[in-house]
């Protein structure tokens, strides 16, 4: 699935388009990502700020969390109206880059991770993604 990538929230009020492919995708086992997608991980994928493309900005709502492993303070975006989690962008980011959840995309979950993340959190039932370079925390 080369770029452009495009993809909505679930209501439609909130819409991306993507004019460059991922720098990395993760699968993410932090408490954060998994209480944030409702299970036990979570499959992102991180791009370079100034190619991505929002529509519906205003439908956004945002949440800071400060209790992070990394202890840079990151926040989250949401659809207002469909709860949606749309992105995070960690404080260390410093707006050069941002963190999109794949499954928003359309064929997102075509991507697949390269690395797993926070592995020590992973449920004994799930197998490693296939290739991917496992990491019992956060990438160093």
């Amino acid at each position: 699935m080369p770029a452009p990538y495009s993809g909505r929230c679930l209501c439609g009020g909130v819409s991306l388009t993507i004019n460059a492919e991922p720098a990395v995708v993760l699968s993410c086992f932090c408490t954060h990502c998994s209480k944030g997608a409702g299970g036990a991980n979570q499959v992102i994928a991180k791009f370079p700020t100034n190619e991505v493309q929002v529509t519906g900005q205003e439908n956004l709502s945002f949440y800071t969390l400060n209790d992070t492993s990394s202890g840079s303070p990151k926040e989250k975006a949401f659809c207002k109206t469909c709860g949606s989690p749309v992105w995070t962008v960690p404080g260390q980011a410093k707006g050069k880059f941002v963190i999109i959840r794949t499954a928003i995309l359309d064929s997102g979950l075509d991507l697949k991770p390269n690395s797993d993340l926070f592995v020590k959190n992973r449920p004994t039932w799930m197998s490693p993604s296939e290739g991917a370079s496992q990491w019992e925390e956060m990438r160093k």
